[in-house]
C-alpha cells in the first residue's frame, strides 16, 4: 500500500501555483498558512477602516485584495477562467452588483 501525504503536505500542482506571489510555497499547508495570515491582516484593517458602503463592488474587491493580495497576483480582480462552481466569468461583475443591490433592498425593507 502506497503512503499518501496528508492534506497539508500535499504538493501544489502547477495549475494551483499559477498567480502565486511567494516562491517558497510548495504545499497546501504552506498556502493555507499564508492565506490565513493575510486574512488576519485584512480583519485588522476592517476593525479600523472608516467604511462608507460595504455593499458595492469597490469595497468587495478591495476586501478581497486585502485578504489575498500578499499571496495571489489576481487578488481583487474578477477571475478570467470558468470553474466548475459559481457563475460564468463574464457574469461575475453583474452578479456581484445584483447581490449588493438585493442585500441593500433587504436591509432597507427589513426583510
Amino acid at each position: 500500500m502506497l503512503a499518501t501525504p496528508t492534506d497539508g503536505a500535499t504538493p501544489l500542482d502547477p495549475d494551483e501555483s499559477e498567480g502565486l506571489i511567494p516562491t517558497h510555497v510548495t504545499t497546501r499547508e504552506d498556502l493555507n498558512r499564508l492565506e490565513q495570515e493575510n486574512i488576519v491582516e485584512a480583519m485588522q484593517w476592517l476593525e479600523t477602516a472608516r467604511l462608507k458602503d460595504i455593499l458595492d463592488e469597490v469595497f468587495v474587491r478591495t476586501l478581497h485584495r486585502r485578504m489575498f493580495g500578499r499571496v495571489w497576483k489576481w487578488a481583487g480582480w474578477f477571475r478570467t477562467s470558468d470553474k466548475n462552481i459559481g457563475v460564468a466569468k463574464e457574469n461575475i461583475g453583474v452578479e456581484l452588483r445584483n447581490l449588493c443591490a438585493d442585500t441593500k433592498a433587504q436591509i432597507e425593507h427589513a426583510s
